[in-house]
């Protein structure tokens, strides 16, 4: 697409006609990661339309004399990719056509003055036509016109906003006539050589590219590049840049907050650049000083409203360790080993995924989070992020797994992990967004080179409706199930445990009871919790505060009544055994058991209680 002597050189641009940056001879910020493939790409010569997408919104670096200013990104592309070509055009539906400057607009409408003598138009007068379907037709002729006989020509650039109001994803059935000719447009252009050969390069600027038509982005001749989130290099230049001192009122960040640039830098991560400037100015303009725990609220909000509320963010709570975890002994002996991988840097041999089957109310939330407090690393949990609008699924998926990237290393919660990653098949009603959604997931997870900064952990009930493809090795090929108390020892850890945490004294008789009489129950971390929250509120509406006798627990014990179905407790423990990866985390009673009669079992009991 540029000529041959005009390529963008990645490291230090030079050159005036291909994306290089800051002006002739001028010095310029070395290209880093996106920006790198897009100049490759670009000076691939092979691409006329390119998709960039991703990180869109953020600010991006460009030298200002000896500083760095921060820009937007039709800027940044602007002064660092385009800041000699001959014409640098910008069009949306609201605004229509724009230009780089004044000169390149008084340039065009002179052209546009012969246009209308030749077509007896009144274009110069009213301007070019706004929507696409018009304007296209015109600017065709326009290239085509200012690029003859031109041997210092220096080429154009069109970069196209909101490209998903123009070709949305519909079917084809449900698109508008003007959609379809959208579409047609930016096919003929993306495989036009004529455009090629006159330097013609036209990028569509969006958040998700889900949220463009698939035809275009399954085009052979347009380049995809995501823009990701920034690393810790581009977080910590940001921080040392002026910018900070100046948004501070001149007072270093020494004088209002607790941690230096350096420090603040990988506790940012999972936050564009922009944010960071959000939070810092949030503090410093309201005489805030920027501590531990405002950096952990400001840091947890924003990365929740980036991603609308759909994950939870949480840093590891200090103190927090598996030793508040009562029972699953197997499950916390294998948890500390990769604690320990992930405290001395052995990430390279963690597994991408653990899967946590167990029935409900067993404690698997509980168990993870004391894990990650234990391993120093924050959790994000992700809920069910769906939508019935036409590509929010895919842009709200992005997001998600955009910010995830850019946090590690960081454990990565899926409660209902069969329901939030759905299956390969997908129904006609939702236009195969399951599917492709359910691609995404398993491409990510089994991603090799994130081994190590993502630990992903699936938690479910049913975990024969998770798809095989997530179960095998390379995603969650590490099934860790727990289960309910396995004897008097078992009960009674778990009333130890909980009543330490809602500060309930447990005398010796109350101990000899819950050995006695309850230590053959199948209880869980949840059963016991209700019986003693019963026994403490009987306690206190005697006036006895917290001092919880025998009567009250015998009273709570004897008026407690399971409301969930045996059968289905039943499956969802079979579930867990069929599905474990390794005899060592069984209990006993299964440890040696056949699979035979109990695949039979789970057969029986999924028939008669109609769970598919």
């Amino acid at each position: 697409m540029t000529n041959q002597n005009q390529n963008v050189p990645t490291e230090t641009a030079a050159g005036t006609g291909g994306a290089s940056g800051g002006g002739a001879g001028a010095a310029r910020l070395p290209l880093r990661g996106w920006a790198v493939e897009f100049a490759r790409r670009w000076n691939s010569a092979t691409y006329s339309l390119f998709v960039l997408h991703g990180n869109i919104y953020d600010i991006f670096p460009v030298q200002n004399g000896r500083d760095l200013a921060y820009v937007h990104l039709k800027a940044y592309l602007a002064r660092r990719f385009f800041p000699e070509r001959e014409y640098l055009l910008f069009y949306d539906i609201g605004d229509g056509l724009t230009f780089g400057s004044a000169e390149m607009q008084q340039r065009f409408f002179e052209w546009l003055a012969l246009y209308d003598e030749v077509e007896g138009t009144n274009l110069r007068q009213t301007g070019p036509p706004r929507d696409l379907v018009r304007l296209a037709p015109l600017l065709r002729r326009f290239f085509a016109r200012v690029t003859e006989k031109r041997e210092d020509w220096k080429g154009i650039t069109l970069i196209i906003d909101f490209p998903e109001k123009l070709i949305p994803p519909t079917e084809e059935s449900g698109a508008t006539v003007e959609e379809r000719m959208n579409l047609v447009t930016l096919l003929k252009w993306a495989a036009s050589p004529e455009l090629r050969q006159m330097d013609v390069g036209v990028l569509l600027v969006t958040e998700s590219a889900a949220k463009l038509h698939t035809d275009l982005l399954q085009n052979p001749h347009v380049a995809q590049v995501r823009i990701d989130l920034p690393d810790a290099e581009e977080r910590l230049r940001f921080l040392q840049s002026g910018w900070v001192e100046a948004m501070a009122g001149g007072r270093p960040l020494a004088e209002w907050s607790d941690f230096t640039a350096a420090e603040l830098a990988p506790r940012l991560a999972g936050l564009n650049l922009l944010r960071i400037q959000h939070l810092l100015a949030e503090a410093a303009r309201n005489g805030t000083r920027l501590t531990t725990e405002h950096l952990a609220a400001g840091k947890k909000r924003l990365i929740e409203e980036y991603c609308q509320g759909l994950v939870r963010f949480k840093d590891p709570k200090p103190g927090v360790s598996l030793d508040r975890v009562a029972t699953h002994a197997a499950a916390k002996t294998k948890l500390r080993e990769l604690a320990w991988l992930i405290k001395n840097d052995k990430r390279d041999v963690l597994e991408r995924g653990i899967l946590v089957p167990g029935r409900v109310g067993v404690g698997k939330s509980f168990l993870v989070d004391c894990f990650a407090s234990e391993c120093g690393l924050p959790v994000m949990e992700i809920a069910e992020f769906r939508s019935k609008w036409v590509g929010d699924t895919e842009r709200q998926q992005m997001r998600i797994l955009m910010t995830v990237r850019a946090l590690g290393p960081v454990i990565v919660v899926v409660d209902e992990a069969d329901a939030v990653f759905g299956s390969r098949e997908s129904g006609d009603d939702d236009g195969g967004v399951s599917g492709r959604v359910f691609a995404a997931f398993a491409a990510h997870i089994g991603d090799a080179s994130l081994r190590g900064r993502e630990l992903w952990v699936a938690m479910t009930s049913r975990p024969d409706l998770l798809a095989i493809d997530m179960k095998r090795q390379g995603r969650f090929g590490l099934c860790i199930p727990l289960f309910p108390a396995q004897g008097p020892e078992d009960v009674w850890d778990l009333f130890s445990t909980v009543a330490r945490l809602k500060k309930i004294t447990l005398g010796e008789a109350i101990q000899a009871y819950i050995r006695a009489n309850l230590g053959g129950r199948p209880l869980t971390g949840s059963d016991v919790e209700s019986v003693l929250i019963r026994a403490k509120e009987r306690a206190v509406l005697a006036k006895r505060d917290e001092d919880v006798q025998l009567a009250d627990l015998e009273e709570a014990v004897n008026s407690f009544i399971d409301p969930l179905d045996a059968d289905l407790l039943r499956l969802q423990e079979l579930e867990a055994v069929l599905a474990c990866s390794d005899r060592r985390y069984l209990p006993e009673a299964y440890r040696s058991a056949e699979r035979g009669p109990l695949v039979e079992e789970f057969k029986r009991i999924k028939l008669r209680s109609g769970k598919r």
